[in-house]
């Protein structure tokens, strides 16, 4: 009897929800105890981004998983991005678009109001217009009383903060500035930290990005497209406040201004890699009338203005050029209602750069392994998806292992595993398959292309109906 009633209390240490007269089926199931120098837990999230932060933060809220251990692990310093306080005369470049489906579901569980709510900008317009084709829409969403707002622009650090302070108050063991060493295949996984401790655990997520560590140690194999180009990201200050996106879609791919409150916006242009390493060594006091060109002038004239700084020429005599030509256009008829308002300077320092690229995975899942956010999926920002994407597989995997945990099942056992891939896996691979096309079809040059986008962007902007339904269902 005394052994029996030591093997139940191994297994509650584990964390298996166990009754007497499960004991022997759940033993069967279970792996052999584990060495004495690991420390136990039922689930490690490997990564404290925004996907991560929010999954540990979930599952230690939730009371299915109240006799679970949970932990966090990552390799920054997450005590400062907890303590972060931000800057009072700008905002950080790095920034995440938040549908409004997804800010209902942080608010719910209380991670959206540890954010600075003041540095978040909520809008539900959006213009977007071809440079080749002369095509436009402009996508206003006419949305409910009890959602007056399509999406939020909010800095990735602001969100990452709110929701760590969240975390703090939850049982997660929060394990940072610490990197995983190595992960050990075993009946239960062994994650080792540089610092020598040892987790051993049910069930690993992967949340660790794009080059993600847990998905090569778990073989899970990846396969996309190389856009061959890198997104160009600043904060820049505006003329005038402004509560609207807009988007345009160059030949050489597609900028945005994104807002941002007190008249700043993000900026978001994809560009050759030559040109990206041109445009970020453009003096700051001359950057402002670059990105005011791209919304405003030719294509003709943007590839004419590439041609000079390829050339090498002096960067003050490219910016005399861009400044007249601007000129020219602001004596033109152009309709100033589907332009930005005109960008005034650049923050300083802000300019960063990342290479664009399509990942799609084999799987979301495998043995006793799951993935989340970036680590399972990476599209072109041009939609402002991917995190999005990553909110929904956290809301996923948290109801299948609540339901899980109640059911007392593993919660690292294939079949539970399997739920969560087969109810995200081909939603994921859907978005990141428009995306693509979206990408694609607006970087042809071929004039029966070009000209039939434009005719569908036109015809869409006649129908509000419409317009108004699609940007709903996509931004929810």
């Amino acid at each position: 009897m005394t052994a029996r009633r030591h093997a139940l209390q191994s297994l509650l240490r584990l964390g298996t929800a166990v009754s007497p007269c499960r004991l022997y089926a759940t033993q069967r199931a279970s792996a052999p105890p584990p060495a004495a120098s690991n420390e136990l837990y039922d689930v490690v999230v490997i990564g404290g981004g925004p996907a991560g932060c929010a999954l540990a933060a979930v599952l230690g809220s939730l009371d299915a998983l109240d006799n679970k251990r949970i932990a966090l692990v990552d390799s920054g310093k997450l005590t400062e991005t907890r303590q972060w306080e931000p800057p009072a005369d700008t905002y950080l470049s790095r920034t995440l678009q938040i549908t409004s489906n997804n800010k209902r579901y942080l608010a719910e569980l209380g991670l959206w109001q540890q954010c600075f709510e003041d540095r978040v900008q909520a809008y539900s317009r959006a213009i977007v217009t071809d440079a080749l084709g002369g095509g436009a829409v402009d996508l206003l969403a006419e949305l409910s009383p009890v959602e007056a707002n399509a999406a939020f622009m909010v800095e990735t650090k602001n969100l990452v903060s709110g929701m760590l302070k969240a975390l703090n108050r939850t049982r997660v063991d929060v394990i940072e500035n610490t990197r995983v060493a190595s992960i050990e295949a075993a009946a239960w996984p062994v994650v080792t930290l540089s610092d020598k401790r040892r987790l051993q655990t049910r069930l690993i997520v992967g949340a660790d990005g794009a080059s993600s560590r847990v998905r090569k140690h778990a073989n899970i194999g990846t396969y996309g497209t190389e856009y061959e180009q890198y997104g160009l990201v600043a904060t820049v200050c505006l003329e005038r406040l402004n509560d609207a996106a807009f988007q345009r879609f160059l030949p050489t791919g597609p900028v945005a201004l994104l807002p941002f409150p007190g008249g700043f916006a993000n900026l978001v242009w994809s560009l050759d890699a030559d040109l990206v390493q041109l445009l970020k060594a453009v003096p700051e006091a001359r950057f402002a009338d670059f990105v005011n060109a791209a919304f405003r002038l030719t294509p003709a004239e943007m590839e004419y203005i590439y041609s000079l700084l390829r050339s090498g020429a002096d960067a003050d005599a490219v910016g005399a050029e861009v400044a007249w030509r601007l000129n020219v256009f602001a004596k033109s008829n152009a309709d100033a209602a589907r332009l930005p308002p005109h960008t005034a300077a650049i923050s300083p320092k802000s300019r960063t750069t990342f290479p664009l690229r399509m990942r799609i995975v084999d799987s979301l899942t495998a043995d006793r392994t799951a993935l989340v956010g970036d680590a399972g999926h990476v599209m072109h920002p041009l939609a402002g998806q991917g995190l999005n994407m990553g909110l929904a597989d956290v809301q996923c995997l948290a109801q299948v292992l609540e339901q899980a945990a109640a059911a007392g099942e593993d919660l690292g056992a294939t079949a539970v595993l399997d739920r969560y891939n087969r109810q995200r896996y081909v939603r994921n691979l859907a978005m990141q398959g428009v995306v693509d096309k979206v990408w694609h079809v607006f970087g042809a040059r071929s004039k029966a292309v070009v000209a039939l986008r434009s005719l569908a962007m036109d015809g869409l902007d006649r129908l509000p109906a419409v317009k108004s339904r699609m940007i709903c269902a996509f931004m929810q």
